[in-house]
């Protein structure tokens, strides 16, 4: 991966052992529109015997709503249903961990750079 600065900024993540969401705010395109800034993707880990996410399935997810209630936050998807707080996050019920963004790994960065179109 290149030294330049990602054309992306990480906003939330979530992961566990099958896949990866991430919350992007998109750097460099300016709109009022603002799906075309902020994307949520998700990444299907498909980790082989060298432990690469260079195969992995990677698309945005199709998102409908949010709400937060104290601090309890909601994501609907046409995918499913992301919630967390500041203890637990379940994604369609599966467990999840929030990961801070300085903790996503740069294989994970790079992909999606890559799958965006910005490397």
């Amino acid at each position: 991966m290149t030294t330049d600065p990602l054309p992306f900024k990480v906003l939330f993540c979530f992961e566990n052992e099958s896949r990866l969401i991430i919350e992007i705010k998109r750097m460099n395109i300016q709109s009022e529109d603002k799906s075309a800034i902020y994307k949520w993707i998700l990444i299907k880990k498909e980790i082989s015997s060298a432990q690469s996410l260079l195969s992995a399935t990677i698309y945005v997810l199709t998102f409908q709503s949010m709400a937060q209630n104290d601090d309890k936050h909601i994501r609907e998807f046409a995918e499913g249903k992301l919630e967390w707080d500041g203890i637990t996050a379940h994604f369609n019920g599966e467990p999840m961990t929030q990961i801070e963004d300085s903790e996503v790994s740069g294989e994970s960065l790079e992909l999606i750079s890559n799958f965006l179109g910005t490397s």
